[in-house]
């Protein structure tokens, strides 16, 4: 087995430290004194959600997850130490390897009044299962959700499911939604409000503007939030972004650009814990054009430089990584994989075995955020013309993009999509490799079939050490037959906040912000 890149404390301390050598101030370091009720906190975001908007059983990118995973909870979660806890559910046992069953709470209330039981969890789930986002894809071997009990639910599979618990434990996957009230909603209204048990609620959408959450007076948890509001400001611009942190207008704020984190953090903010959990993922059509050879494909990979990009290109603000992202704890050490490390002589040879010594490939990349990933895409143009290659970057705006994961439309050669963090390792691969998954062009192609049966040992695999096996199997066999590219892995984004109005608030490592359920500012 390969060696693993080091993760969890040790991990997220370098990546924090690599910011000009600054810790993050966490809550032992606050001296605000007592909480004080009230407020409303402006955070400021680089993009409003798109596709599909805040509805969770539509809604794929980003933007959404940050203000879903507030509004919402989940059966299960995850502390910062990976370990799993309970949330909506107190309780959850195996009985045999084909059922779980999860013994809920019975003390919650939905913020629209309606009492959470375990209706809600069984409509939730089978709607999940139809679901038109990678969600579904995690419930392929449940064959049945149901009610065994006023607050029990039981899943049943049909196959011996390895990643389920990480699954439901994942803090921005299977959120719960009320039956009552989102069953009732329209198609619009499930985009631009929320139907959870989370802390906040979304009760205001301004196109272009911001979102508003306000607090959640049935919230269930012990400590109820002192914030009335929470309102995220869209603020495309990075720049602009900063600006509006150092004038006062916002609290907090995220950032994709490490450097411009680096610049809070000079003036004076603080700056939360980061971890390497978003690849730069480039997806591949290798229906038609060059990169249906398989060599076109190697030679790609082979031309790059990948330690160039993470410290020109992403000015270190980034980590050499594979699937899954380096700061996954599934994560191996890439730098012995095939076609990883960078030969431009073999490159070259392969374009000649193929036949096409100077291929011309199209990248389609989101033109109008994340700036800071640019220079990756431009440096990989300057590394593949050394082999012959021709890469032309068709910047899109992310409108534009968005339908290739979606409905799949708008594919070219590759399509450069930062990924979000996900439930467990296995399922960094599932919009690539499961039937129905929304970058998988390979479905029919041989040359995918071993990969697509080592996702399938491991999903089923038990066994913690049998299923870390078998995930580094199938990372070789990704690289060998160049199934994806990936040239780094980023924190999904950098968060920075003034702590002398924003305490007792602390970034966690799943991007989930949950302590916002009891950070306060100041009057």
């Amino acid at each position: 087995m390969k060696t693993r890149i080091l993760v969890g404390t040790v991990a997220i301390v370098a990546a924090s430290l690599a910011l000009s050598g600054c810790a993050p101030a966490g809550p032992a370091g606050d001296t605000g004194g007592d909480p004080v009720a009230g407020g409303t906190l402006h955070w400021g975001v680089p993009a409003e959600p798109s596709a599909g908007g805040l509805d969770p059983m539509a809604a794929s990118a980003i933007a959404a997850e940050v203000i879903n995973a507030v509004a919402y909870d989940t059966l299960l979660a995850k502390d910062d130490d990976g370990e799993v806890v309970p949330a909506l559910a107190t309780e959850w046992s195996q009985p045999d390897e084909l059922t779980w069953v999860f013994e809920l709470r019975d003390d919650v209330t939905f913020a629209d009044g309606s009492a959470f039981s375990a209706d809600d969890v069984v409509y939730s789930f089978n709607l999940m299962k139809e679901a038109t986002t990678s969600a579904s894809t995690y419930l392929a071997n449940v064959s049945s959700i149901e009610k065994t009990g006023d607050t029990q639910v039981t899943f049943r599979f049909s196959a011996p499911d390895g990643t389920f618990l990480d699954a439901v434990s994942a803090r921005q996957t299977f959120f719960i939604v009320s039956e009552e009230g989102y069953g009732a909603a329209t198609p619009d209204e499930r985009q631009r409000t929320t139907f959870g048990t989370g802390a906040f609620q979304v009760t205001d959408w301004s196109d272009g503007v911001s979102v508003t959450m306000e607090k959640n007076e049935n919230a269930w948890q012990d400590t109820k939030p002192y914030l009335d509001e929470i309102v995220f400001d869209f603020i495309p611009d990075e720049s602009a972004r900063l600006a509006a942190l150092q004038q006062g207008s916002i609290q907090a704020a995220y950032f994709i650009d490490g450097s411009l984190a680096d610049q809070a953090v000079q003036a004076g903010f603080t700056l939360g814990e980061a971890s390497y959990r978003q690849n730069l993922a480039i997806y591949i059509n290798p229906e038609t054009g060059p990169l249906a050879d398989i060599d076109v494909r190697r030679a790609v990979a082979l031309s790059l430089d990948r330690q160039a990009l993470v410290d020109t290109a992403m000015l270190g603000y980034a980590a050499l990584s594979f699937v899954p992202p380096a700061g996954d704890p599934g994560a191996l050490d890439p730098s012995g994989l095939p076609y990883y490390e960078r030969d431009v002589d073999q490159a070259k040879q392969l374009l000649a075995d193929a036949g096409q010594p100077n291929p011309t490939i199209t990248l389609s990349y989101m033109g109008d955020i994340a700036q800071s990933h640019h220079p990756v895409y431009e440096m990989m143009q300057q590394q593949l013309a050394e082999a012959g290659i021709t890469l032309k970057l068709d910047a899109k705006p992310l409108s534009e993009i968005a339908p290739v994961f979606t409905t799949g439309e708008s594919w070219t050669d590759l399509v450069a999509i930062p990924g979000s963090p996900r439930a467990a390792s296995l399922f960094y691969y599932d919009p690539v490799l499961v039937d129905g998954g929304v970058y998988n062009h390979w479905e029919g192609n041989p040359e995918a079939d071993a990969a697509r049966e080592l996702f399938q040992q491991a999903k089923s695999a038990s066994d913690p050490a049998e299923y870390a096996k078998l995930v580094d199997q199938l990372a070789e066999e990704a690289a060998e037959q160049v199934l994806e590219i990936v040239p780094v892995a980023v924190p999904v984004y950098f968060e920075v906040w003034d702590s002398a109005k924003l305490h007792d608030y602390q970034s966690d490592a799943y991007y989930s912000r949950y302590r916002l359920d009891e950070a306060w500012l100041s009057q």
